[in-house]
């Protein structure tokens, strides 16, 4: 391969590989999450530490490297010459956050040397690196816009901070001096542009994009000791306030998905939260971050490790939206940090599912090319068809998923194996040779000899070097694996935990062995939501799928799969269905299905690789109850003395009987301190008697286990934790919104009044009366459109029908704007229902990752109509006087943070969209009504 040609003045030099520094990690609990003042991680990566992966990872590195590192700049040249022509005219037509494709490309170009041997790689990211630094502006500007432009919009700020990132990770692989003054200098711009000045990072827009800068910062200044860095990082945390407002809500336990910018972009935003925790010492930061990460696993983790449902967090894993491999990465990336931070074996589990499943699914086996979308269900594509709008002349290849996929092998290197305050943590179990120095710059070699993760069985051989040395290895025992052996020189050890840490402290001598045998059962986990009555079937740690070309149906056509035969399931031969034998799958199981059919699972690595289709959701006979997600106390809360609610998601049918609330003191619930049996709703109130179990101030986790005819399945991981202070008053617990007969949640009359006949009114002030449809005085309530509305309290969980029924006259038309007849807007894509009256028509709308509408109905002002949507199976239907005018296509099911609805307005927007109006006959409901049951509301005579 041809290295990068520039001038050999602008060449950066190779300086040799710093020595480790002191490492400062102490081992801690992983349930106690807790550390002394000064000792910010309990792991630690090794940016100097030497991987050579083995096997099936092995493969796909070398892939990459070859296919992908070493060609994608030479295919696109305009990934560095688009900063050489930022000022030619005519200006170059670019996406917003264009600046980003060099910085992502670079970061995952260093991670790779840590990986190969490839002189040629080292050379041509040296020169990479070199023309990359010529580019920069005499002040210090790193992107690709004007002038005049530089840092004050698109997404520049975004593009300088992965710019820098890649420079400093280059900076702390080789200790080039160079590479860090590049970023010091455009660092130094940033501040001279927002620090002390009138404008503000808030100022330039795309907030949780452009003040992820303030992770970079943190590096920054953590390597220079600059003060005005850290300043900077002050002042972008001011600024989150009116944005992402990450430490805040975090520290409050909001859940992710309902915080204010729950986009995949604000996870880098969260990183900045780890380098203030580093700087400051101040614990909130660390438990704003530890609580999002929980959040994020707990609501919005898919069955393929990847992250985001239409880019976003949205409290619904099994939401089909499109899973983009920017924010799997993302993910991953928070992952590490968490890993670093907690010490936590099971966040090491989150890693190797996210790397084996959702990011390897994202990579062609080929290495050529990575997805935007990588669904649970349906097709691979490529993100140059996907996202083909980002690339442009000199660029045919580039987009943002593109150049961030490779991240996912990359950060292998700082996972795999880590180090804590005495000794090592090897939390990778494939094959390989690693090289890796102890925290008193002492080197040890490792070498892994294991078919991993095709197979269990894994040997460690440990060569310390002269003599022996003393030493800890911590090794993970992953929490799939629920019977692990392991052996050390032939001495089997009992008390091996899973999803924990097993650590042997001993002078090591060279030749020592340690050996794992892993459970590679089969396992069945249930879905919810769009996933409801189908399972995602796991081998050890690979998630298994569906594909057309290893069976001889489609997958319309395909059988139910039989859990209880679970345990007839066989591993077939590999077979290369003539492919090549990159595109071969790595692991092929039969499994019994219903109909004595069989039905032929693959890793999901490698399902559709061909173009095929396939499918990680299997339907299931007799699945077990749908997995319930813990709600309250919010995690990590104290809760006082007292009567204490505590709530959980549910979802009632055939398959559900009760449920268990269990209480422990550890992580595995081998012992509970407290289990609850035979609770028939979703909450149980734990009372005084109760707590006199608990010990003050002790850090509990808990969980729900839902139990069926069919089986048992615990609350989603990780478990909630919660504190118990004696000394801290009750608490009023707000009541929840019930749920009346046939799914009412709200009847209100509205006959001069707005209290409902059931449900809850939040606020309604400023009101007045008006006459009714039938002529009745005082027969409605009258709004003014523009500040008054007619607010109601929902319930936490929506179904996936719902039916909004009212009586509206409309006294002005809205011009220039969008007036609500009714609107349950929580945040931006996030209103599962609403009527819209837009240019003189009257819509029926859902926004849920995107918009959908049906055609507008013209609507007068003046005159009375019966108007209603319907939102059920798929079908969004509006009515207008008991009629049916329009309908479209709706998402099936809507994952919505909305806790409150309105009539004449949005109830949560501070915009505009306020409607002149009367109202009459409220109704609304959590099923969808019938066309006879909307005419007979639509009947005056329904008045009475």
């Amino acid at each position: 391969m041809n290295a990068l040609r520039i001038p050999a003045t602008h060449r950066s030099k190779l300086l040799s590989i710093l020595c480790c520094l002191p490492l400062l990690g102490h081992p801690v609990s992983a349930i106690e999450n807790s550390m002394p003042a000064g000792d910010p991680f309990v792991f630690h990566s090794l940016p100097e530490a030497r991987f050579n992966f083995g096997g099936v990872i092995g493969e796909r590195v070398e892939a990459n490297v070859h296919q992908w590192l070493l060609c994608a700049p030479q295919a696109n040249p305009g990934i560095l010459e688009m900063f050489r022509v930022r000022d030619r005219k005519p200006v170059p037509q670019l996406v917003p956050w264009a600046g980003e494709f060099t910085g992502k490309y670079l970061i995952s170009a260093v991670q790779a040397l840590r990986m190969t041997d490839s002189p040629a790689l080292r050379s041509y990211v040296s020169n990479f690196v070199a023309a990359l630094i010529a580019t920069q502006a005499e002040d210090g500007y790193l992107g690709p816009f004007l002038r005049e432009r530089r840092l004050l919009g698109e997404w520049d700020l975004w593009g300088h901070y992965h710019v820098m990132q890649g420079l400093l990770d280059w900076h702390e692989q080789t200790g080039d001096p160079v590479s860090l003054q590049t970023c010091r200098r455009a660092g130094d711009l940033i501040c001279r542009t927002y620090l002390d000045q009138p404008r503000r990072v808030f100022d330039a827009g795309s907030h949780e994009m452009n003040m992820a800068v303030i992770h970079g910062l943190g590096r920054l200044h953590r390597l220079t000791g600059e003060a005005r860095y850290l300043r900077m990082m002050r002042e972008i945390e001011k600024d989150w306030e009116r944005a992402g407002d990450y430490f805040r809500t975090g520290i409050a336990g909001v859940e992710f998905f309902a915080t204010p910018r729950p986009r995949w972009e604000s996870l880098h935003d969260l990183q900045g939260l780890v380098e203030l925790w580093q700087i400051t010492g101040d614990s909130r930061y660390r438990d704003a971050f530890i609580h999002h990460w929980r959040s994020i696993a707990r609501w919005d983790r898919h069955n393929t490790g990847g992250f985001s449902s239409g880019e976003q967090a949205t409290g619904n894993a099994w939401s089909p939206a499109a899973i983009e491999t920017c924010c799997t990465i993302a993910w991953m990336a928070l992952s590490v940090d968490m890993l670093r931070l907690t010490g936590d074996a099971r966040v090491a589990d989150e890693l190797e599912l996210s790397t084996l499943s959702g990011a390897l699914g994202a990579q062609h086996p080929s290495g050529r090319w990575w997805t935007y979308n990588t669904p649970m269900d349906g097709v691979r594509e490529a993100s140059a068809h996907s996202i083909v709008f980002q690339s442009r002349a000199g660029t045919p290849e580039l987009n943002c998923c593109s150049v961030n996929g490779p991240r996912a092998l990359g950060m292998l290197s700082e996972w795999a194996v880590m180090t804590d305050r005495i000794g090592l943590v090897l939390n990778w179990l494939g094959p390989g040779e690693f090289t890796a120095k102890l925290g008193s710059g002492a080197p040890v070699e490792l070498r892994c000899e294991s078919d991993f993760p095709l197979a269990g069985r894994v040997k460690w051989i440990i060569r310390p070097g002269r003599g022996a040395r003393e030493f800890s290895i911590r090794l993970r025992i992953p929490a799939w694996s629920v019977h692990t052996r392991l052996k050390l020189n032939g001495t089997e050890f009992r008390n091996v935990r899973p999803g924990d840490y097993f650590t042997l402290q001993r002078r090591w001598r060279n030749g020592d062995t340690m050996e794992l045998d892993c459970d590679m059962s089969l396992r069945a986990v249930p879905g919810d939501r769009e996933a409801a009555g189908k399972v995602s079937v796991y081998r050890g740690p690979l998630l298994l799928a569906y594909d057309q070309r290893e069976n001889d149906f489609d997958e319309a056509e395909m059988p139910r799969v039989d859990l209880k035969r679970f345990g007839e399931a066989r591993v077939l031969p590999a077979v290369s269905h003539g492919q090549p034998h990159g595109l071969a799958p790595w692991l092929r199981v039969e499994l019994p299905a219903e109909g004595k059919r069989l039905l032929r699972l693959t890793d999901f690595a490698n399902a559709g690789a061909s173009g095929t289709r396939y499918r990680s959701w299997l339907p299931a006979k007799d699945a077990p109850p749908r997995p319930p997600i813990t709600r309250a106390p919010a995690d990590g809360a104290t809760i006082g003395a007292g009567k204490t609610t505590f709530r959980w998601t549910t979802r009632t049918n055939a398959s559900l009987n009760s449920y268990r609330l269990i209480v422990s003191a550890g992580q595995d619930f081998s012992d509970p301190v407290l289990e609850m049996k035979d609770i028939t709703g979703p909450r149980f109130e734990m009372s005084d008697e109760l707590k006199q179990k608990l010990k003050p101030n002790r850090l509990y986790q808990w969980r729900v286990v839902a139990t069926g005819p069919h089986g048992e399945t615990p609350s989603a991981e990780p478990a909630a934790r919660f504190r118990f202070d004696p000394a801290k008053p009750p608490v009023a617990d707000e009541p929840e919104v019930e749920v009346g007969p046939d799914g009412l949640v709200v009847r209100a009359a509205l006959r001069g009044k707005p209290e409902p006949e059931f449900g809850r009114l939040k606020r309604a002030a400023g009101f007045a009366t008006a006459s009714g449809p039938d002529g009745s005085p005082d027969g409605a309530v009258n709004v003014n459109g523009h500040e008054q509305m007619l607010v109601y309290s929902l319930p936490e969980e929506f179904s996936d029908s719902l039916t909004i029924a009212v009586w509206v006259r409309v006294r002005a038309l809205p011009e220039k704007r969008i007036g609500q007849v009714f609107s349950a807007w929580a945040a931006g894509m996030d209103d599962p229902l609403r009527l819209t009256v837009d240019g003189g028509k009257l819509f029926a709308r859902v926004e849920s990752q995107q918009g959908y509408s049906t055609k507008g109905v013209p609507i007068e002002a003046g005159q009375w109509h019966h108007v209603a949507a319907v939102r059920s199976a798929g079908q969004l239907a509006l009515f207008v006087d008991g009629q049916r005018r329009e309908s479209a296509a709706a998402p099936e099911s809507i994952s919505t943070v909305a806790r409150s609805c309105a009539l004449g307005g949005n109830p949560n927007f501070s915009g505009n969209e306020f409607l002149a109006a009367d109202f009459a006959r409220f109704t609304l409901a959590l099923r969808a009504f019938s066309e006879e049951e909307i005419r007979a509301l639509a009947r005056l005579d329904s008045l009475r």
